[in-house]
């Protein structure tokens, strides 16, 4: 299937003037409006780069956001905790993080040093997580630690994962008005 030489010209055109803005190419940018003064399709695709470089923006300023007041809350309320909307999947991080906060009784300074490592790391977990294939999956990843270790983690995965699994659905009905007292059954 051959492209439209038309559609392709044009796309061309915008890529070239999204490199124009990024740049602060104000020269080329003028000579591409020029060409598209003639091409109401140009100047659609045009104001489709400014209102995609907009929403990129304001994504990035409210994650900032979102991220400094969370710093903030758990700079200033060590002892709260800051709920996040679920964004992915559970990561080893996440599990680390549990660990860190409530830490079982019992285990070694190695135990706790290789849970500090882990809560830097962003891989996933796996979705079997039987015991043996968690020790196997994760010394693979991040070397050997006591069993005790992986088993705490185990029991913490499964909990971060429930509570993940429930936050979905708070969300999702956090949106939700409370009925008045009249409407209930």
């Amino acid at each position: 299937m051959n492209p439209n030489p038309e559609i392709l010209r044009r796309e061309l055109l915008a890529a070239k003037y999204l490199l124009a803005v990024e740049s602060d190419d104000f020269e080329l940018q003028e000579k591409l409006w020029q060409l598209a003064e003639a091409e109401p399709e140009l100047v659609d695709l045009f104001q489709q780069v400014h209102d995609d470089l907009i929403a990129e923006q304001d994504a990035a300023e409210t994650a900032k956001s979102k991220d400094a007041i969370a710093d903030a809350v758990e700079k200033h309320l060590p002892s709260a905790t800051v709920v996040r909307e679920p964004a992915g999947p559970v990561t080893f991080a996440d599990v680390a993080d549990e660990l860190f906060r409530n830490p079982p009784l019992g285990l070694s300074n190695d135990a706790f040093r290789l849970n500090d490592e882990l809560r830097s790391s962003r891989e996933a977990l796996p979705t079997e997580l039987g015991l043996t294939a968690l020790i196997e999956f994760a010394e693979k990843q991040f070397g050997a630690a006591p069993r005790e270790y992986w088993r705490a983690f185990k029991l913490a995965a499964l909990e971060v994962r429930m509570r993940a699994n429930s936050r979905t659905a708070e969300y999702q009905l956090a949106a939700r008005r409370e009925p008045k007292p009249e409407d209930r059954p």
